[in-house]
């Protein structure tokens, strides 16, 4: 057994080693040559970059291949493979898979050890070009998860009261939550040197889901866990997680497959994902949990927080494009999605803002057909035709298309002129921000139900600001 002292000084031989191996004219002039890595049919780790900057070069200024102090080989030979694959650049896989070596060698943690000896086939197999031979089980169970839906207790009301769900977080709470965007973003490359096992409150992602957890650790002290090494695998050209039996149901993103350079591909149809992302994705190590948090923005991602509630862990996912799904549910646990976090006195609560709309009231929502950035928009109106199928009855819903990011404050003109005192948004923009605080502000009778905008600074502003006029999109819907 190692001690720590011993394990720090071998990291930073290792580190010493990779320095000695970029400056050597041999692999030097094999990182010039730019060859092209065997990799299967569909992955691009690039494209998303350049979705997100404007040059490669401004991704390559954020990515810092720093050595912290409780830095280890795994960590860094995620960092090292990631910008590898995203430079095509074989010195710094040979350095991965060097990394992965002495991680599977000295690792205390057994899935980091287990995982490290795919990682050093995965990168031997890059440089080799060998390729990736199938070896997917015969044996793997694939099936959908079924979704129970119930009527309303009630069939006449005048009132739809929502937003009267709520989570209560105490303290010592077990909380599980995904890596991505909480304590790494490969992306950003933020923690970039980090392992996905690794959770320190300094060093929380301070966007998204990781805002998140940090705020519900400034109210209280709960033990966060990052769920991470989800083997994922394909069927009829879709990628699914398992739940807690192995059984393969949730589905996942294409591109949190295709597009992440750290994950390592067994074969054509198995990977094994570090950067995990969404409540698919940690589902299946997750039923210890009191709370998860995650991404709510895709089927698989509401139909894992169902399998979880039912088994009576409590889910928040503060970005909840598909949460309406599961309007008319009924489960063990506590599903919330774009809902605030409070103070309490022994702790903390999300949610517990509700709002009440008549039925014959007419609701002003966003909504859109385009895709990618703008499909978040469509939110407001999803919502809302999920609650007439619910009730059985027809909602005055009046839908305002988004064509363009950030200005969805139109909204707000046209309610103003349509004399509609209730509206559905998504915000995320100032711009945004400053329309509805002026529609909220000028008439107290006036209410928003805010979607998709606890992970956005401005909108979630008006959680707070305006505690009796908004409210999120709750699926526990109550009559009066």
């Amino acid at each position: 057994m190692w001690s720590n002292i011993t394990k720090t000084k071998y990291i930073f031989f290792c580190m010493s080693f990779l320095l000695i191996l970029s400056a050597n004219p041999f692999y030097a002039s094999a990182s010039e040559s730019k060859a092209k890595f065997a990799l299967p049919h569909g992955y691009d780790f690039t494209s998303a970059i350049k979705n997100h900057y404007k040059t490669m070069d401004d991704y390559f200024k954020h990515f810092k291949l720093d050595v912290p102090e409780d830095a280890n080989p795994y960590g860094l030979a995620l960092a090292k493979l990631t910008l590898g694959l995203v430079k095509d650049d074989p010195t710094a896989i040979l350095g991965a898979k060097y990394l992965f070596t002495v991680a599977a060698k000295t690792s205390q943690n057994a899935r980091e050890k287990e995982i490290s000896l795919h990682g050093v086939k995965y990168t031997d197999n890059l440089l080799s070009g060998k390729g990736f031979k199938d070896e997917s089980e015969t044996t793997m169970v694939f099936e959908q998860i079924n979704i129970e839906k119930y009527k309303p207790p009630v069939k006449n009301f005048k009132k739809i009261i929502i937003g009267k769900s709520s989570i209560k977080i105490t303290k010592e709470m077990r909380i599980k939550t995904q890596v991505d965007r909480v304590t790494r973003d490969w992306l950003s490359a933020y923690n970039i040197s980090a392992p996905p096992s690794q959770f320190n409150k300094e060093r929380i992602v301070p966007w998204h889901e990781g805002e998140k957890v940090r705020e519900i650790l400034k109210l209280t002290t709960p033990n966060i866990i990052p769920v991470w090494g989800t083997v994922a695998k394909k069927f009829d050209n879709r990628w699914y997680a398992p739940d807690a039996k192995g059984v393969y149901r949730f589905r996942i993103s294409e591109d949190k497959i295709y597009n992440y350079p750290s994950t390592i591909i067994i074969d054509e149809n198995t990977v094994i994902m570090n950067d995990t992302h969404g409540i698919n994705a940690i589902a299946w190590d997750s039923l210890d949990a009191d709370l998860v948090v995650g991404c709510g923005d895709l089927d698989g991602k509401v139909q894992a927080a169902y399998y979880l509630a039912s088994h009576g862990v409590n889910v928040y996912m503060p970005t909840d494009r598909f949460v309406s799904l599961l309007i008319g549910t009924k489960t063990k646990g506590t599903i919330i999605g774009s809902a605030p976090v409070r103070k309490t006195s022994d702790g903390a609560i999300i949610g517990g803002q509700p709002i009440s709309i008549r039925r014959d009231e007419p609701i002003m929502v966003t909504n859109t057909t385009a895709g990618y950035p703008l499909q978040y928009y469509d939110t407001p109106y999803l919502y809302f035709k999920e609650l007439e199928k619910y009730i059985g009855k027809e909602l005055k819903i009046m839908p305002v298309d988004i064509a363009e990011y950030g200005k969805a404050d139109k909204i707000v003109s046209r309610a103003k002129r349509a004399g509609v005192k209730v509206i559905g948004i998504r915000v995320a923009s100032k711009e945004e921000y400053e329309a509805v605080s002026w529609f909220l502000r000028s008439d107290k009778s006036h209410r928003a139900v805010l979607f998709h905008s606890a992970v956005y600074p401005e909108g979630y502003r008006l959680f707070f600001e305006f505690p009796a006029q908004t409210t999120f999109g709750d699926i526990n819907i109550a009559f009066e």
